[in-house]
């Protein structure tokens, strides 16, 4: 399969390309070159873009391979604009990124941090790299140590050090390693609003350390797939809002219109409180919570209202 056909059957489309991703996946050896030297261009100064609507499935299929030599190029994807990673994954934007790239991985913390370091780099995805860092920490291929160092350094050298979701993405790798000595920086990022209490308190924070310190694996396992490695792509994506059926999704829409009603008039506790905005939405459809469920309920809500 040449390469502008292969592409081509990968550009991001509203039903998920189960035949192409089989077709590719059965010809690994050849097609990964093609991945790679499409990314390389589309990160290139004046490069060719013509890639950009099969990157979404490029970067998720290097990831389900656990394609190491895709690590660094990716990398360099990870710090393209904001513009550029919307148009790529859309409202997905911070849904897998860090499964992927600790699924990449190759033993060289750099590229990440390079990412997480670099100001122009999209908050969102700074912020999921930043618990790559905890993903291959917890997998063994990062030392310990060497994790710790760079999160302490982070909280002198992160830009902007006033509010930014990358700031999310810190303390929640602190705390997924149960890094006690790294907690008074946690407290002084709060206070001087590094951290916006609009995505969580202090306190999350502190009962999400206290958990990983009794058992390591506990926050892990809290959140279900959260951080474990990007696993099959068809399994994986099917599972989205976007890919799923029309009727499915109808019927979801339903769902949550109803769930709107019971809204009205009564004082109810916030379950999404931990939510932000821009975070992947809890109910795993790949969006961001703000165009998924948030929009869902409030535009429910707002319906049923008018009844």
């Amino acid at each position: 399969m040449d390469a502008a056909s292969l592409l081509a059957q990968l550009a991001f489309q509203k039903g998920l390309p189960v035949e192409a991703i089989r077709a590719t996946s059965a010809d690994r050896a050849s097609v990964v070159p093609m991945f790679v030297q499409a990314i390389e261009q589309f990160v290139s100064p004046g490069g060719d873009r013509s890639a950009k609507d099969a990157l979404f499935f490029i970067f998720h299929l290097l990831g389900d391979w656990r394609e190491k030599s895709a690590y660094r190029p990716l990398a360099r994807l990870m710090r393209c604009s904001s513009d550029d990673i919307d148009q790529i994954f859309g409202d997905a934007v911070t849904a897998t990124t860090h499964r992927v790239m600790a699924a990449v991985f190759d033993g060289d913390p750099e590229p990440l941090y390079e990412v997480i370091l670099d100001s122009k780099a999209d908050e969102f995805i700074r912020s999921r790299m930043l618990e790559a860092i905890a993903m291959v920490t917890l997998q063994g291929e990062l030392p310990r140590a060497e994790a710790c160092r760079f999160l302490r350094a982070c909280f002198e050298q992160i830009e902007p050090q006033h509010e930014c979701f990358v700031w999310n993405g810190w303390q929640s790798a602190i705390a997924l390693l149960g890094l006690a000595e790294l907690k008074p920086l946690v407290v002084q990022a709060f206070a001087r609003g590094s951290v916006s209490n609009t995505w969580l308190e202090l306190r999350h924070f502190e009962e999400d350390l206290q958990r990983a310190i009794a058992d390591p694996t506990a926050l892990v396992e809290q959140w279900d797939d959260e951080f474990t490695l990007f696993g099959d792509t068809i399994e994986e994506l099917s599972t989205w809002y976007c890919f799923r059926p029309e009727e499915v999704r109808r019927r979801e829409r339903e769902d949550a219109r109803r769930s709107a009603l019971q809204w009205i008039g009564r004082t109810i506790t916030n379950p999404h409180r931990r939510t932000g905005r821009n975070d992947p939405c809890p109910c795993g459809s790949g969006r961001k919570f703000k165009k998924c469920c948030l929009t869902a309920e409030i535009g429910a809500a707002i319906e049923a209202q008018a009844m």
